[in-house]
């Protein structure tokens, strides 16, 4: 092994360095010695076999004995406790012994000068500035040539100076190459070590996220899947896993898609292949909100489904993301809230009807009734009479349907009525309401039903507004149909909360803390009636200034 490759990073003017990196470059301090030791002894034995031709044979040995007696202390002195600026040393010895052996070789061993060669490679392959390395080897290499003249092996001549000029010239050079190749080498070295740590902070960076990703995943409560453009599993959080699993087949550890059991909303009829979620997703449709149930009997579970493609740089298809949110709960919670609603309405029917039975009765004893009573009565009957139409629609809501009869109307003697009806209740609650209908406005409508939402919109703009405010009824037949609004200077409606008004039992929450009555049905019944007709209803608010209900209602060609 030569100089070049096992020259330890100690060496020169770099200061100390940690102690295991010193024990490690005792090694190579001893390996690199080691080197001219071989090349070194070659040649004396080479010299010896010729002693004759030798100038001096003690002189030629002790130079090789030198270098013995450098790689002895190579070995034997403790490298991790000397400061690295020492070892520089070593090399600058060798100098000494390969011109001693240079100085007796005479003309037939000349070419032993070149074992300088090996101590020039040290000096520059070491941390000392290139500068630095260059002098030392040119001049090294002429105390080499030099030395002879000094200790009087040779006579000085002219010719005995010039002739061997080559090899301080040569060592130079190579000194030269070899301490600029070497820092080159050592900044890609430590450009590469600083790769190497970057790769391996990114690597580490990496399984954090990873880490961080799974816990963050198998942590939520959704169901995810990740897969790529051909339909392969990338990623399944542990929920997702559980909930798979669950919908599996008996018998079945790892089913398909196609054969998992999946089924409608009836929780009865199968899904069909071809419209099964996650397989729709990989062709790149976006589901959102799709319901379905999942597994059997009473580990059946509901499940809402949404998918988002991915894409790639070039916006082509890369696979996709599909979440299953378990609503079990929610669902069924729904079921019972409907189910109360049907048991409860259905109870009151009974005691309804009977209460209106007798009112009647009691109404058709006529004169033999107290003075004033006979308006008492009428007014229980009426109030009761709402009552039961209360009850009606609470059922017809929760059937999902509203009745309407459209026949020839004139909706003015309707919102004529409906604004003669809510004037009492406006002018005790210190409001002007202003009817700006036609008189006479006919149009295609379910007049009991359309009477009903105009007076829900008008007893909402009643209740929600403030004394000294309006309301204001208006309605025109246009080309898209009969339009009707109710507007007032209520107390308005946050804009987070419109798209809740028609919402069963919704109250917006400035309406919850106030003792305003009501339970939340009203615009769900005007609603259903409008749309019934085929029509739409839609509302613009503000809070603190109003809020303004329009419906439009479509009216046959002609």
């Amino acid at each position: 092994m030569g100089y070049q490759g096992h020259v330890p990073e100690d060496v020169g003017l770099a200061g100390p360095r940690p102690t295991s990196r010193r024990q490690r470059n005792r090694r190579r301090i001893i390996l690199s010695e080691l080197a001219l030791t071989i090349t070194f002894t070659l040649t004396v034995v080479l010299g010896l076999l010729q002693r004759e031709s030798l100038d001096s044979v003690p002189v030629f040995v002790s130079g090789w004995l030198l270098h013995l007696a450098v790689l002895v202390l190579c070995c034997i002195l403790p490298w991790s406790r000397i400061p690295s600026r020492w070892v520089i040393l070593v090399p600058l010895v060798d100098f000494v012994a390969v011109a001693l052996s240079r100085a007796a070789a005479g003309e037939t061993l000349a070419g032993v000068g070149l074992l300088a060669t090996l101590p020039t490679v040290w000096i520059a392959a070491s941390r000392v500035r290139t500068l630095t390395a260059v002098t030392v080897a040119f001049l090294a290499s002429l105390a080499t040539i030099w030395l002879p003249f000094v200790i009087g092996t040779k006579p000085m001549t002219l010719d005995a100076l010039i002739d061997p000029i080559l090899l301080p010239i040569m060592l130079t050079g190579l000194a030269w190459f070899v301490s600029a190749l070497t820092k080159d080498n050592r900044r890609r070295q430590a450009a590469l070590r600083a790769s190497e740590a970057a790769l391996r902070d990114s690597i580490e960076a990496g399984r954090n996220r990873e880490r961080l990703l799974s816990t963050v995943l198998d942590t939520v409560r959704v169901g995810l899947l990740a897969v790529d453009r051909d339909g392969n599993d990338i990623l399944m959080n542990a929920q997702q896993r559980e909930r798979h699993a669950a919908a599996a087949p008996a018998g079945n550890d790892d089913p398909e898609e196609s054969e998992l059991l999946l089924f409608g909303a009836d929780r009865i009829t199968a899904i069909p292949a071809d419209r099964r979620p996650v397989g729709r997703a990989i062709k790149g449709e976006d589901i959102e909100g799709e319901q379905l149930w999942a597994g059997a009997g009473r580990a059946q579970r509901a499940f809402s489904i949404s998918s988002r493609s991915m894409h790639d740089d070039d916006d082509a298809f890369a696979g996709t993301v599909v979440s299953f949110n378990d609503i079990t709960e929610l669902l069924l919670a729904l079921e019972a809230k409907d189910d109360f609603v049907s048991n409860v309405s259905h109870e009151f029917r009974t005691p309804l009807t009977s209460i209106l039975g007798y009112l009647e009765l009691t109404l058709e004893l006529g004169d033999s009734l107290p003075d004033g009573a006979a308006g008492y009565i009428e007014v229980a009957r009426r109030n009761a009479l709402r009552l039961e139409q209360l009850v009606e629609d609470l059922l017809a809501i929760n059937a999902g349907s509203f009745e309407v009869n459209p026949v020839a109307t004139d909706v003015g003697r309707i919102l004529s009525e409906a604004a003669s009806s809510s004037d009492v209740r406006a002018a005790r609650a210190g409001l002007v309401l202003v009817n700006r209908a036609p008189a006479t406005l006919h149009a295609i409508a379910d007049p009991v039903r359309l009477a009903q939402a105009v007076d829900n919109l008008l007893t909402n703009a009643v209740k929600y507004n403030r004394r000294g405010g309006d309301i204001t009824l208006d309605a025109w037949l246009g080309d898209d149909g009969l339009t009707i609004e109710v507007e007032d200077t209520g107390i308005g409606i946050e804009a987070e909360e419109l798209h809740q008004v028609f919402d069963r039992f919704f109250r917006s929450s400035s309406v919850r803390t106030s003792s305003v009555p009501g339970v939340g049905l009203g615009l769900l019944i005007t609603k259903s009636i409008v749309s019934e007709h085929g029509g739409w209803i839609s509302v613009v608010s503000e809070p603190g200034k109003g809020t303004r209900f329009t419906i439009l209602i479509p009216q046959p060609p002609g």
